[in-house]
């Protein structure tokens, strides 16, 4: 098989590439897998950014939030969250020079008949970051710290479904 030109046997190898991964069960680093029965979840009690967090990581493993427990796999029951932001050290002057962020929340998974799938649990994460204050980095301090808050929580979820996907992994004998 020859080829006219390079950008078509470029185009061919990759493609082949492509498909040899996919067979091979290739998954990008991080991806994050979901056992059929959390492919359709329904949330309850949830804060608007952990929802949001939950949405946007379900969304980019094939998965979806449903708006009725019945057609759910699974219900995440979320019991109680805690966002904390504590000074860790001060400058010469009196003003914070490092945060940590702590984030908390208590959940349990029950089954669309409300049965509880997976106890009650709690995971807690923190994030600590380096806030010099001064005229000009004000604006960019308060932005590391909400794209630092949509990580803890962005973790949180993964963690929730890791620990949801280890007790499954334990019913199921």
């Amino acid at each position: 098989m020859q080829f006219k030109n390079s950008t078509a046997m470029k185009s061919s190898m990759t493609l082949m590439i492509l498909i040899l991964l996919s067979a091979c069960g290739y998954h990008l680093r991080g991806a994050l897998q979901l056992p059929e029965a959390l492919k359709k979840i329904y949330i309850q009690g949830a804060s608007a950014e952990l929802k949001q967090a939950i949405t946007t990581t379900f969304r980019s493993a094939s998965g979806s939030i449903v708006t009725n427990p019945a057609d759910a796999g699974m219900v995440l029951n979320v019991i109680h969250e805690d966002y904390q932001r504590r000074t860790i050290s001060l400058n010469t002057d009196g003003y914070s020079n490092e945060y940590e962020l702590i984030y908390q929340v208590t959940f349990e998974m029950l089954d669309s008949q409300g049965a509880e799938l997976v106890a009650e649990q709690t995971v807690k994460l923190s994030k600590a970051y380096f806030n010099e204050q001064s005229s000009d980095t004000v604006l960019s301090k308060g932005n590391e710290e909400a794209v630092l808050r949509k990580g803890l929580y962005e973790q949180a979820v993964r963690s929730i479904v890791e620990r949801t996907k280890a007790q499954l992994k334990k019913q199921i004998p």
